[in-house]
């Protein structure tokens, strides 16, 4: 009876054998889980069948004697930074020992991703020491630091020349530098540190003025005078008669003044007493000059001006000649708003874009009048310009 329903049963497939049905239950092997953050080498090759695998600790033995670590190359996703070495055998390191590190590495920004408009106007409140550390820091910098507007707004900027509109300063030479200029100017050279040192006691920076026109006055006193005699007599009748000059020659651009005290001239350093307070104003383009420093230009007198009457102060002056009747000559001229006290000693100097002044109080009781002596530099290898003026008086 079975056997009858069995052959009345459909054909059926044969069944797989029992090992053919474990391989189709077998879970898949699951990938190997991989780091984004490195960049693996390249899987190993396939050992041909039937090659049989060398146990562990024989193939560690293996690398120990070839002075390497296992090779799990680990490289980093950083271009150009090569990886890092062990120290036990100094090879290539391969793979972390350690359970659970890692190493991550993130991409590292361009430096430039700074705004160059940014550090300009930073660069603005720096003075040009720090400018030049700050120069020397990276390529970046240096270059951006190379732009000529940086030094220009410095160099005005220190000598208090920053007006509103800088469109109105007289043009610099084509064959200067604004960092020339500026490290002329604040490098701590003066006038009498070439050829007279010995006598020189100290210096103090006034400032810097304008002259657009080659008219330049000077005067002995904080006053201008109602009459000079004609410019075709010399400056020396000018002087001895009024105390004051116009100097028609003068080389147009930004003049730097500085406050000087120096010993007497006429005496030994060892013995002599007196001091001379020196008004000295210089073209900014002066000390760039190579026959400055060889000695060939040099100071000579425009005449001395004698006042044999007692007097209480020692006051000059230097004047662009034509903005002398503007606001800023006139704020010099009133000595009232800027001089010191009478029992005051210190000598005290004051400054406009066109003019700059120094006063200093004398003692009523040592002093029988004022001698004032005018001096100036001569550019004797162009057209003669003058390009550096004093004024000397005796204080004490």
């Amino acid at each position: 009876m079975g056997k009858a329903i069995s052959l009345l049963r459909p054909p059926q497939a044969t069944r797989k054998s029992e090992s053919e049905r474990g391989m189709e239950l077998r879970k898949r092997p699951r990938p190997p889980l991989v780091d984004p953050d490195f960049v693996s080498s390249l899987p190993p090759r396939k050992r041909a069948r039937g090659q049989a695998v060398p146990p562990a600790p024989a193939r560690r033995q293996a690398m120990r004697r070839r002075g390497r670590c296992p090779p799990v190359t680990i490289q980093s996703p950083v271009a150009g930074i090569q990886p890092s070495a062990c120290e036990p055998c100094e090879a290539p390191l391969r793979a972390c020992r350690l359970p659970g590190a890692s190493f991550i590495a993130h991409r590292r920004r361009p430096f430039n991703w700074y705004e160059a408009d940014m550090w300009t106007e930073v660069a603005k409140y720096l003075f040009g020491a720090e400018l030049v550390r700050l120069s020397s820091t990276c390529r970046w910098f240096r270059r951006l630091l190379a732009d000529e507007s940086i030094w220009r707004y410095a160099f005005l900027r220190d000598l208090s020349l920053l007006p509103a509109n800088a469109d109105r300063y007289p043009p610099r030479p084509l064959h200067r530098s604004w960092r020339l200029l500026y490290t002329a100017a604040f490098n701590g050279a003066h006038s009498y540190l070439f050829c007279q040192s010995k006598r020189h006691i100290g210096a103090y920076r006034v400032g810097g003025f304008l002259l657009e026109s080659p008219h330049m006055l000077l005067t002995a006193m904080l006053a201008l005078p109602r009459w000079l005699p004609p410019q075709e007599d010399g400056p020396q009748i000018a002087i001895e008669m009024t105390g004051a000059c116009m100097l028609s020659n003068a080389r147009p651009g930004i003049w730097i003044a500085d406050f000087h005290l120096v010993q007497c001239p006429k005496c030994t350093i060892n013995t002599c007493s007196g001091v001379l307070q020196v008004l000295d104003a210089r073209h900014c383009e002066l000390f760039l000059e190579d026959s400055f420093w060889k000695g060939t230009w040099e100071y000579e007198d425009l005449g001395d001006h004698y006042n044999n009457e007692e007097t209480a102060t020692a006051a000059c002056a230097i004047f662009n000649a034509s903005r002398r009747a503007q606001e800023s000559a006139s704020c010099v001229l009133s000595a009232k708003s800027w001089v010191r006290r009478c029992d005051d000693p210190q000598p005290k100097a004051h400054r406009t874009p066109y003019a700059v002044a120094l006063n200093s109080n004398l003692l009523s009781n040592s002093n029988e009048g004022l001698v004032s002596s005018f001096q100036a530099m001569r550019d004797t290898t162009r057209d003669g310009q003058i390009v550096s003026v004093r004024i000397t008086q005796q204080i004490c």
